[in-house]
């Protein structure tokens, strides 16, 4: 009797990151702050543009969700941008708009920054409406 010893390869798997690309990267975006207006008149602000780009956007995820867990949001979204380097650091006292038809009208709250340090390509921001405003 023959006894066939099969060696068997076992499969690689190796960890591919998602491609984002900038051709994903399609509706544009605009990170504001609000200032106080110059006049006598307590509590009126006017909306300063700090920085505007192109994003991908999306449906928050399960672990984006456990992060609003802790607030009330009316809605909320995941943004993904070029990472702006020295030209503007993403910071939760900022807002944001979205520059589509679907959200026209909204001001999101910067809710998470998830910054990419094994390739610094990209900033991943967590985006709500809270229902308290």
């Amino acid at each position: 009797m023959w006894r066939r010893t099969l060696a068997m390869k076992k499969p690689t798997f190796e960890y591919q990151k998602p491609k984002v690309n900038n051709g994903a990267m399609r509706t544009p975006v605009e990170f504001f702050s609000y200032k106080p207006k110059p006049g006598p008149m307590p509590g009126e602000e006017e909306k300063q543009i700090a920085f505007s780009c192109f994003a991908e956007i999306y449906n928050p995820s399960m672990k984006d969700l456990e992060i609003l867990n802790s607030k009330t949001t009316k809605q909320a979204v995941t943004i993904t941008i070029r990472d702006p380097q020295e030209d503007y650091l993403v910071s939760n006292k900022h807002y944001v708009e979205i520059l589509d038809r679907r959200y026209s009208g909204i001001r999101w709250n910067i809710a998470d920054v998830r910054n990419d340090f094994t390739d610094n390509r990209f900033v991943t921001i967590l985006l709500a409406v809270y229902a308290d405003e």
